[in-house]
């Protein structure tokens, strides 16, 4: 009878152990991976491991000479511009704050290289999707963290 409540403290001791060691461990990793996925975002590559500049083909949608919006014409799966939620077809009329018709060059060159950035620095991208503005990353869309939210390790924002 002895042994059976030895056997049972022990069972009971080791579930306590596993239990507090999940509770500790878990969110450790959420944190890890967190990091992890911000780390990737600013340096500007995807879960794939290519650049952001890489996952996305874009023409330019010119007005005359004056560029009006870049147009998607494919978006690697799986790439950085994929978790961000830009889809082939999708018209890019706004990176960050400013619109793609007000850079100065007209360079859609420029203009890919502004939507890395922002990817980068997890800045909005304003898209024309079937009529309507699309500000991406959309709600809820799962992608690393970026710039404006990269916490350290006290839980300070770094800006």
């Amino acid at each position: 009878m002895r042994a059976m409540f030895g056997l049972v403290a022990l069972l009971v001791g080791v579930g306590v152990v596993v239990f507090l060691f999940a509770q500790h461990e878990i969110p450790v990793a959420r944190e890890g991976k967190k990091a992890q996925d911000q780390a990737r975002q600013i340096s500007g590559r995807g879960q794939d491991g290519q650049a952001a500049v890489n996952s996305f083909q874009v023409e330019p949608k010119m007005r005359g000479n004056k560029l009006e919006a870049l147009t998607v014409t494919g978006v690697t799966p799986g790439g950085a511009l994929d978790d961000y939620g830009l889809k082939k077809g999708d018209q890019i009329v706004k990176i960050g704050d400013q619109k793609v018709s007000d850079i100065s060059n007209d360079d859609p060159g420029l203009a890919k290289d502004m939507v890395h950035d922002a990817y980068q620095k997890s800045q909005s991208i304003t898209v024309l999707r079937n009529g309507s503005e699309v500000m991406l990353p959309t709600a809820g869309k799962n992608h690393g963290g970026g710039l404006n939210d990269l916490t350290d390790v006290v839980g300070k924002t770094i800006r």
